[in-house]
């Protein structure tokens, strides 16, 4: 479908960032007079009043460039050959990349002065926004290097940086996979992008081809894949050691200033309730009538005609009933969202795949949807809302300087909404075979997001470690040591030697030690919507609160006062409990007569 046949209210609204191109490039250049400007700063931040004024003029700075990125970026992102917003992106990141190189100094210089004037910018009533940042950069002070050292690490990072893109260029790019059959023997195409529509074919030997060849191609280049990958391995340990961290998942953990105690936890947690998911994946070879279980079973629904279509009105009726519990104001919200065009819906030619929520400070959040539908698109159309209230409350209640929320709580507000939709289709639903679909439906998120990321992590670990210990590594060995958390973790499935090769499709692995915060998220977010639903105006209050926080805490502080400690067992108990629980209505209804 072409852009133009989208009736305008399908479409968002980028004009309250420019309404011209040609407003764009006016803005734009006045961006271009920042570059030069940080330099007369250079050392003389241990003058307060040159503080406060590099960071007014940064801000401004900041501010102008987001908002110029949210017109460019996401004009291209629906049309993605088009030649003037392909321009306008290429010309901002270079100027930024100069401007960002020039503020490098800053860290460096303000660490190298001492304790006590640290401290006393604290104090500065100036600065009041600026505080959490500055108690940050304090507790930096060990890991932050010479300025002449910050700008050869920088340097270098631009070319260490490029094995997650390697990674795309050839997964994405240059592979090319073999045509895969039915059971009819009639050709289909693959694609990394149509490849998981295939795994829940009902034609399982589609699926079993779709599998194989995906995996081969894989297997194929484990050699290739491999050596980029260990490239990644030892260059995030030389930066995490030029660092002075003891290794990269130190360095990752202190970043977010998230415990040891509490990654243990979560690990310890999810060991222990893996019987769990054995007992699911006998249930799945029931339900599915197969004599054993293959990994290319697992995303096929155990149900079949349930897959009903949803225009986007009764998607957006849907969406504002499951989240009614949140109260009114949050429902004039979403309202609000449809009606001003905070969202572009339908997929169009030239359009950029999947979904996103972004945002500039001081405009509403905008949203990007391919919308086809399916119940995914209900789904997505939730998640990605929570995201955009998480936003909204976040820059309704902080400054610019402490609005923006860490990785660590991005996803909380979207999965949450995720679960009271599903909470909301298991209430509603009319016949056993409806909620066996939505009960196998929430499982399967919990699996993707909770044990099969702390698989990953686990996979990680093992590759770090064997870095920073100095011991051989191969290929063979991140091969055997997959397939064993793969049989540890699918219990119940049969293994394969294509498996062994999963660790090889994951792009998250180029970006170390993120996944773990998935785990944490669905956690959490099962927890508070739980406690929402369950419990008093209260955690509701406590709930909102946490939304509007953004980032002027550390993360776990933040959690802590909506209610979820994850160094103790309440969440690991409420988010398993209900894991557990769907698992046992399953078994009722499958397992009936």
């Amino acid at each position: 479908m072409e852009r133009s046949e989208v009736d305008v209210k399908y479409t968002w609204d980028l004009s309250k960032f420019y309404k011209s191109d040609e407003l764009w490039y006016k803005d734009y250049n006045k961006f271009k007079k920042y570059l030069g400007v940080f330099k007369k700063y250079q050392g003389k931040l241990n003058n307060v009043d040159n503080l406060v004024e590099m960071l007014k003029v940064s801000k401004e700075c900041d501010l102008l460039v987001t908002r110029l990125y949210m017109y460019a970026s996401n004009n291209l992102n629906t049309e993605l050959s088009n030649k003037t917003y392909n321009e306008m992106v290429g010309q901002l990141t270079n100027t930024l990349t100069q401007i960002e190189k020039e503020q490098s100094f800053v860290d460096p210089e303000l660490l190298s002065y001492s304790e006590d004037y640290l401290q006393s910018l604290l104090k500065e009533p100036r600065l009041k926004t600026y505080r959490f940042m500055i108690k940050n950069l304090i507790r930096d002070k060990k890991h932050v290097l010479s300025e002449q050292e910050e700008k050869l690490l920088s340097g270098v990072a631009g070319f260490a940086g490029d094995c997650g893109d390697v990674f795309d260029s050839l997964t994405d790019v240059d592979f090319k996979f073999e045509d895969v059959v039915d059971k009819d023997g009639v050709k289909h195409e693959l694609t990394s992008a149509n490849y998981s529509l295939h795994l829940k074919s009902e034609d399982r030997v589609l699926r079993e081809s779709a599998y194989k060849n995906f995996y081969g191609k894989f297997k194929d280049f484990n050699n290739t894949i491999f050596t980029n990958y260990l490239l990644n391995l030892k260059s995030d340990y030389f930066f995490s050691t030029a660092r002075k961290y003891k290794d990269t998942f130190e360095a990752a953990l202190y970043g977010g200033n998230i415990s040891r105690r509490l990654y243990d936890k979560l690990l310890q947690k999810v060991h222990e309730t893996l019987p769990v998911l054995e007992k699911y994946y006998t249930l799945r070879k029931t339900a599915l009538g197969y004599d054993n279980l293959t990994f290319y079973d697992i995303g096929v629904s155990m149900v079949k005609d349930i897959d009903k279509k949803y225009t986007y009105e009764e998607s957006q009726a849907i969406v504002l009933e499951a989240l009614k519990p949140l109260g009114e104001y949050y429902n004039k919200l979403l309202n609000q969202a449809y009606d001003e065009r905070w969202i572009d819906v339908y997929p169009t030619k030239d359009k950029i795949s999947g979904g996103y929520q972004t945002d500039g400070y001081g405009y509403t959040p905008i949203i990007l949807l391919n919308f086809v539908g399916v119940i995914d698109d209900v789904y997505t159309l939730a998640h990605e809302l929570g995201h955009a209230m998480h936003t909204h409350f976040a820059q309704k209640h902080q400054p610019y300087e402490t609005y923006n929320y860490s990785i660590f709580l991005a996803e909380i507000a979207s999965t949450f909404n995720e679960v009271l939709l599903t909470k909301y289709f298991l209430k509603n639903a009319k016949t056993d075979d409806e909620k066996l679909y939505y009960l196998d439906k929430y499982v399967k998120l919990v699996i993707s997001t909770v044990y099969s990321q702390m698989q990953y992590s686990e996979f990680e670990q093992y590759a770090h470690n064997l870095v920073a210990k100095n011991l051989p590594i191969s290929k063979e060995k991140l091969n055997e040591k997959y397939a064993e958390l793969n049989a540890m973790y699918s219990k119940g499935v049969t293994q394969d030697e294509f498996k062994s090769y999963h660790w090889s499709i994951v792009p998250h692995f180029y970006r170390s030690f993120y996944v773990y915060k998935y785990a944490t998220g669905l956690i959490s977010a099962i927890t508070l919507a739980n406690k929402v639903l369950n419990g008093t105006k209260e955690d509701l209050d406590r709930y909102f609160k946490m939304l509007s926080s953004g980032g002027s805490d550390y993360s776990t502080n933040i959690l802590k006062a909506a209610g979820v400690d994850l160094t103790k067992d309440e969440p690991y108990d409420i988010a398993f409990g209900e894991l557990k629980d769907a698992i046992e209505q399953m078994e009722k209804i499958v397992y009936k007569g």
